[in-house]
C-alpha cells in the first residue's frame, strides 16, 4: 500500500463519519514485528489553526486503529481551550540578544571573534582547532566533536577524529575506546578503506602482539571474508537445499546485473516483482524516515537474498525498502513467478523464504526501534540469531510461569501478552502490546520473574533463547548490555 493509498483510504473513512470536520495532514510509515505499517495524522481544521485530533494506525491489512468517535474531536477542543487560557511564558530574557547592543556595547563585550566563530560551520571550527595542534586547540576539538556525532552518516569518522585528537592529547586508553567504536560503524557499513585507517592506528596504539586478536582486528578480518564474492546464487543459504531438478528450472531465468557506486536497484514503495541474491559488492538497505528522508541501516554481503515481498507479499506487494549499490556490485535477479512455483513444489524452500521475511521484518524494526536502533548492526545479527522460533497462539496460551526463571525472552509481533500475579488470572497486572520485549533483562541475569505471562488468542511470539542472550551479554561492552537490559 503506498503513501497515497493510505491518506485516500483515511479521508474516506473520516468523510463518512465526520464529513469535512477532520482532514489528514500527514502519513509516515513505521516499522512494525510484523509488518510495516502507517501512522496518520488526523486535525480539525479551525481558523486559529489545525487542532491536534488523534494519531491513527493503518496495518498492512488496512485496518485502522483506534475508531474516532465524537469524543475524539471533543478532547482536542479541550485541550487547545485549555492552552489557549494558560499564561503566556515569560519573554527570553536572550531572545534579542544583539539587536540592541551598541557600539560601546560590543567594544567592552570583546566578543566579536566569539560572533566570527559561532558562525562558522562546526567542522570548519573543529578542523581549525586540529589544525592549530597546540594543547589548548586540541581540547577546544574535544570539546566540539561530540555535536558531530548526531550525524548517522558521518559517526564512524567523527570517532576516528576524536581518536587521533584523544593521542595527541596524550589520553591513549581514550583514544583505544573511540577507535574500537570507529571501528564497529566502518564495520556497519563494509568501508574497508576507513576500517584499515582504524586498524592502521590501533596498530600503532596498542603494538603487534596486541593487535592480533584485538576488537578491530577481528572486525577488519571479518568485513573482508565476508566481501568474498559467491560463484553461484545456490551458495546462498536460501537456495543452497534446492534439489538439482529444480535448479535446472531456475537457472535459465536467473540474470545478472552489475551496479554502479550509488546506482538503486529499488526504490521503498515500488511494486516488489523480483528477488535479489548478492554476487558480489555491498548493496545497502535505506529505509525512510518518519520526518523525512531516508538512511542506511545495512549492508548486504555477498549470499545475501532481498526482495522477498515480490513471492511472499501477493500481486500488489510493494518493496519495503530502497536498495541501492554502496560499491561496484553484482546481483543474480529472478522473476518472483518463477521463485513462487519453485516454492510451491518444494515447501522447505518457501519456508526459508518466509524465515527470511520475517527476519529482514524484525531487523528492520530493531534498526528503527530507538532502544535496538543505538546498537551495531553486528550485535543486532546476534541478536537475530538468538531467536528459537516464532509461534502464534490461537487460545490462551502460559508463555512464561511466575516465580521461575525464564528460558527464553519475548518480543510481542501482534496480540498481547496479560501478566498475572498469585495465580488471579480475572485481572491482569500489566499488558505487553506488540512490537515491545518481555522478560529479556530476567532472562540475562536468571530472575524468576513474580508474574505469569500468558499470550492472548490470536497472539505472536518471537522467542530469544536465554542462553544465547546471556552469552551475547557475557562478550558485549557494557553499553550493548545496558541497551539490552532497557528493552521492555
Amino acid at each position: 500500500m503506498t503513501r497515497e493509498q493510505v491518506w485516500q483510504k483515511v479521508s474516506e473513512s473520516l468523510r463518512e463519519g465526520f464529513g469535512r470536520l477532520l482532514d489528514v495532514r500527514e502519513v509516515r510509515r513505521v516499522r512494525r514485528v510484523a509488518g510495516d505499517a502507517w501512522v496518520v495524522t488526523v486535525v480539525l481544521a479551525a481558523q486559529r489553526g489545525d487542532l491536534h485530533v488523534a494519531d491513527l494506525t493503518m496495518d498492512d491489512a488496512g485496518v485502522i486503529t483506534p475508531k474516532l468517535a465524537p469524543e475524539h474531536v471533543i478532547d482536542a477542543v479541550k485541550r487547545a481551550e485549555s492552552e489557549a487560557r494558560m499564561p503566556a511564558s515569560p519573554p527570553d530574557e536572550l531572545a534579542d540578544f544583539g539587536g540592541d547592543l551598541g557600539d560601546d556595547d560590543l567594544d567592552d563585550l570583546d566578543d566579536l571573534d566569539m560572533l566570527s566563530k559561532i558562525e562558522e560551520p562546526l567542522d570548519v571550527r573543529i578542523a581549525a582547532a586540529i589544525g592549530r595542534g597546540d594543547p589548548a586547540s586540541l581540547n577546544e576539538a574535544r570539546e566540539l566533536l561530540p555535536r558531530l556525532l548526531t550525524d548517522h552518516d558521518g559517526r564512524g569518522r567523527t570517532l576516528l577524529t576524536m581518536a587521533e585528537v584523544e593521542l595527541r592529547l596524550g589520553e591513549p586508553t581514550l583514544a583505544k575506546g573511540y577507535l574500537e567504536a570507529s571501528a564497529r560503524e566502518f564495520a556497519d557499513r563494509f568501508d574497508l578503506d576507513s576500517l584499515e585507517k582504524a586498524a592502521t592506528l590501533a596498530l600503532e596504539i596498542v603494538g603487534r602482539e596486541a593487535f592480533a586478536g584485538s576488537p578491530v582486528q577481528l572486525l577488519l578480518e571479518q568485513s573482508r571474508q565476508r566481501l568474498k564474492p559467491f560463484a553461484d546464487p545456490f551458495e546462498a543459504r536460501s537456495f543452497a537445499g534446492l534439489p538439482t531438478a529444480l535448479r535446472e528450472k531456475l537457472e535459465p531465468h536467473l540474470t545478472l546485473r552489475t551496479l554502479a557506486p550509488g546506482e538503486t536497484l529499488v526504490n521503498e514503495g515500488e511494486p516488489s516483482r523480483q528477488i535479489f541474491v548478492v554476487k558480489s559488492g555491498l548493496v545497502g538497505v535505506w529505509l525512510e524516515k518518519p520526518e523525512g528522508g531516508s538512511w542506511l541501516v545495512r549492508c548486504c554481503f555477498p549470499g545475501w537474498l532481498l526482495g522477498e515481498s515480490s513471492v511472499l507479499g501477493g500481486p500488489d506487494a510493494r518493496c519495503m525498502a530502497s536498495l541501492r549499490a554502496q560499491r561496484v556490485s553484482e546481483v543474480w535477479i529472478c522473476p518472483a513467478p518463477i521463485v513462487r512455483a519453485l516454492m510451491e513444489e518444494d515447501l522447505a524452500f518457501g519456508q526459508r523464504i518466509a524465515e527470511t521475511k520475517q527476519l529482514h521484518r524484525i531487523d528492520s524494526f530493531f534498526s528503527m526501534h530507538e532502544t535496538m536502533g543505538q546498537l551495531d548492526v553486528q550485535v543486532r545479527d546476534e541478536m537475530l540469531s538468538c531467536i528459537q522460533r516464532l509461534e502464534t497462539f490461537s487460545d490462551e496460551t502460559l508463555l512464561l510461569p511466575a516465580n521461575e526463571i525464564p528460558s527464553s525472552a519475548c518480543l510481542v509481533a501482534r496480540g498481547s501478552i496479560a501478566l498475572y500475579a498469585d495465580g488471579n488470572t480475572d485481572k491482569p497486572v500489566g499488558v505487553i502490546e506488540a512490537d515491545s520485549f518481555y522478560g529479556v533483562r530476567d532472562a540475562i541475569h536468571h530472575i524468576a520473574p513474580s508474574v505469569a505471562a500468558i499470550a492472548r488468542p490470536g497472539t505472536t511470539v518471537a522467542f530469544f533463547e536465554a542462553t544465547r542472550l546471556q552469552k551475547l551479554c557475557e562478550r558485549s561492552p557494557e553499553h550493548v548490555v545496558a541497551v539490552l537490559e532497557r528493552l521492555g
